[in-house]
């Protein structure tokens, strides 16, 4: 073994074990203040080969490139877990909505039908619509839908208010008790598919809006609906008169 070889082992081995933590813990930096020390203190009379000091650059620069891609792999393997985590998450909670009837944020209520991560964003396929999962106010069973006001599809692209007052089970099959207003004021009751749900609407929903309604004596009341809220409760008023959303047989735009 050549001077240095063994000079740098012997210092090396001091300054490992003084740290407690062995070899693991010397860095490319610390060889080459080891290896400057050994020049500054060689003998004389037996210098260091030139081909021995670059082999031992050669080392150090192999040391520091190791360490380097070590750290760098230990980042991008972190990242990558870390992005896995999330990405199966938000595609778990995404999957998890397909088959679902849901209520978006604007009050459309419709089926969601696939599930997919865009960017970091997850959607859901609404309706022929792909939208933010964020907007899914509300995962809807049929138990869901009772006390609503809701839009019902009756066929040929119309739809008509009415409100669901219980849910009715017909060989396996569960039917909302949907209660419509005629023009008399007269109550209609009928069974319909949840499926033939298309929105829910709320007072704060229909606020402001141009809204028709029958009171319980067949008076057709039209006008802008003003909703006065109290407490958690609020209370419809059209043309000054009080009435339940119940009653409510129609809704226009602002």
């Amino acid at each position: 073994m050549s001077a240095i070889s063994s000079g740098i082992g012997a210092a090396a081995a001091s300054t490992a074990d003084a740290g407690g933590a062995g070899f693991n813990s010397l860095t490319a930096d610390d060889f080459l203040t080891l290896l400057i020390a050994q020049l500054q203190n060689q003998d004389p009379t037996e210098p260091v080969d030139n081909a021995e000091i670059l082999n031992q650059l050669a080392t150090m620069q192999g040391l520091t490139s190791n360490i380097e891609l070590s750290n760098t792999l230990k980042k991008v393997a972190s990242s990558l877990e870390k992005s896995e985590t999330d990405f199966g998450q938000k595609l778990s909670v995404g999957a998890s909505y397909i088959g679902q009837t849901v209520t978006l944020d604007d009050s459309t209520v419709g089926v969601v039908d696939r599930a997919f991560l865009a960017g970091d964003e997850t959607f859901v396929g609404v309706n022929g619509v792909d939208v933010p999962i964020s907007r899914v106010v509300s995962v809807n069973s049929s138990q869901s839908y009772i006390g609503e006001l809701v839009a019902a599809d009756i066929g040929s692209g119309a739809t008509e208010l009415g409100t669901v007052r219980g849910v009715v089970n017909r060989d396996g099959k569960e039917f909302l008790v949907f209660e419509t207003v005629d023009d008399s004021g007269e109550v209609q009751s009928s069974e319909i598919d949840a499926s033939k749900v298309k929105n829910v609407l709320s007072l704060q929903e229909i606020e402001g809006k141009d809204v028709q309604a029958v009171t319980k004596d067949g008076q057709i009341l039209s006008g802008s609906a003003i909703v006065v809220t109290e407490g958690t409760t609020g209370q419809l008023f059209i043309q000054g008169v009080s009435i339940g959303i119940d009653r409510v047989v129609g809704v226009g735009v602002d």
